[in-house]
């Protein structure tokens, strides 16, 4: 039986795709919450003003579900920027908007999400008692380490891995890993929970990876593909306009990869367990897709206009699951909103 292999279930009926929406740096700012009287300039005080999470996040959030019709949608990190949540209002106010989609939805945590001082258990529970969340705190390092099993034809065909990044440093909650990275018992729980699932349902499971801080294989999957000469150039490029296009490659370059860190014997855990896409976020202006060794390593396009981003690169990333297990993954570009 599937149940305890996986934390949650989702049936997708015979013969469907299933369609998946990525958000991800939503990043909701609340001007009135800011610790200090000159962290926001004075412009950013009045964008990022207590009424506009319409404006800057859910307009950009509606209209991402309304041309996607998502069956599931990932969040792959910084929901809220917790130093500017202390109240904790935000975060209510996200869950809450979220679940009336009644659409089940899955976030992880990202590197400012924890820093608000209503601390992670606050945080986890809010999320937690929701209707449509599909989220579990987890057993190892970390506050949001949990699985999702893709269920066609009473087969379990997928399993998406949601896993904490950490890297919150602007904390002293003892519960936060406040360096980036993976913990060694994440990888032994990866690691151990995907030999349970194969051990069930065979290695024609497939597996994607979701979580928000890019590790050095985005960046060699850059270089190896001859988009940049190094994996730490600061070159900016669009793939398919500046540089040839392989393997259906797409997106941009706009910056230097922000959060970049190894992580010892990842990418061979990876192609052990049939992974076959990794999804993050934190890098605002970086929306890049590069197929590398068996596996698609893809930015999620920023969503909505709090904090860093490019007017040319707001949205979501849409993943379709075909069912022969296949996917293809596109970006959903959306113009900035104006009043």
């Amino acid at each position: 039986m599937i149940d305890g292999l996986v934390d949650f279930v989702l049936e997708v009926e015979e013969q469907r795709s299933l369609r998946i929406l990525q958000i991800t740096d939503t990043q909701v700012i609340d001007a009135s919450q800011s610790r200090y009287e000159d962290r926001l300039n004075s412009l950013e005080k009045i964008n990022w003003a207590t009424n506009t999470m319409e404006a800057n996040c859910f307009n950009y959030i509606k209209d991402l579900v309304k041309k996607t019709n998502p069956d599931l949608i990932l969040i792959t990190g910084d929901l809220v920027y917790g130093e500017f949540d202390d109240l904790g209002t935000s975060l209510k106010k996200y869950v809450k908007f979220m679940d009336g989609f009644e659409i089940p939805w899955a976030p992880i945590f990202g590197n400012h999400d924890n820093e608000s001082i209503k601390g992670v258990d606050w945080q986890c529970e809010i999320i937690e008692k929701t209707s449509h969340s599909l989220f579990k705190r987890g057993s190892v390092t970390g506050n949001s380490n949990y699985t999702i099993g893709i269920v066609q034809s009473n087969e379990l065909k997928r399993v998406i891995y949601m896993m904490d990044s950490n890297g919150c440093g602007n904390t002293q909650d003892p519960k936060i890993k406040r360096t980036v990275g993976f913990a060694e018992d994440q990888l032994i729980w990866f690691d151990e929970t995907a030999s349970r699932i194969e051990s069930y349902a065979g290695n024609k499971v497939r597996s994607f990876v979701c979580y928000h801080i890019p590790t050095q294989e985005f960046a060699l999957a850059a270089t190896c593909a001859g988009y940049q000469q190094t994996p730490c150039g600061n070159v900016t490029y669009t793939i398919g306009v500046d540089v040839p296009a392989n393997n259906c490659d797409f997106g941009r370059r706009g910056e230097i990869f922000k959060g970049l860190h190894p992580v010892p014997g990842l990418l061979y855990l990876f192609k052990k367990h049939y992974v076959d896409g990794v999804f993050v976020g934190h890098s605002h202006l970086n929306s890049i897709s590069v197929l590398y060794d068996g596996i698609r390593w893809t930015f999620g396009l920023k969503t909505g206009t709090y904090d860093r981003y490019d007017v040319e690169m707001l949205g979501g990333t849409f993943i379709e699951v075909c069912p022969d297990n296949s996917f293809k993954v596109e970006h959903v570009y959306q113009q900035k909103y104006t009043d």
